[in-house]
């Protein structure tokens, strides 16, 4: 139940996000070119749930998404850029007090690197249910 619920949220919130941005899946095709990760890479890990085994290809694909759309700067997760992203998003409007206390909760997350720290990002967004927050993750639910 809980694994039904989360996958439609990430699907709603992935829409979401391609609607803020019309551009995304060209940035999503750049990112996998610049980080040679691929498709299937990206499959694979959604559905393991997330949990399969993460290299640093997948880590620099969260953190290229990540700066190309300012919500990652200088090795830094913008929170805020993020929250304002979502805020001008019809379906996110009453989700707002969860997505925002997610993000707070996740917003000083650090890595051994700046992938290491997207990725981290990523990941307590999820576990705080702000999944959608980050659409590195919630895109590959597309496919």
């Amino acid at each position: 139940m809980k694994a039904t619920l989360f996958s439609a949220t990430l699907v709603l919130l992935m829409a979401a996000v391609v609607q803020c941005d019309p551009n995304f899946h060209q940035l999503m095709k750049q990112c996998m070119e610049e980080t040679k990760f691929t498709e299937a890479e990206l499959k694979d890990f959604m559905t393991s749930g997330m949990k399969s085994t993460t290299n640093e290809n997948l880590k620099c694909y969260s953190k290229c998404l990540m700066e190309k759309q300012g919500h990652m700067v200088n090795g830094q997760f913008n929170a805020d850029a993020l929250l304002t992203t979502l805020k001008n998003v019809p379906q996110m409007k009453d989700k707002m007090d969860e997505i925002t206390s997610g993000v707070n909760a996740c917003k000083d997350m650090k890595g051994t690197n700046d992938c290491d720290t997207a990725f981290k990002v990523t990941m307590c967004l999820k576990e705080h249910k702000a999944m959608g927050a980050h659409p590195a993750v919630a895109v590959s639910q597309q496919g």
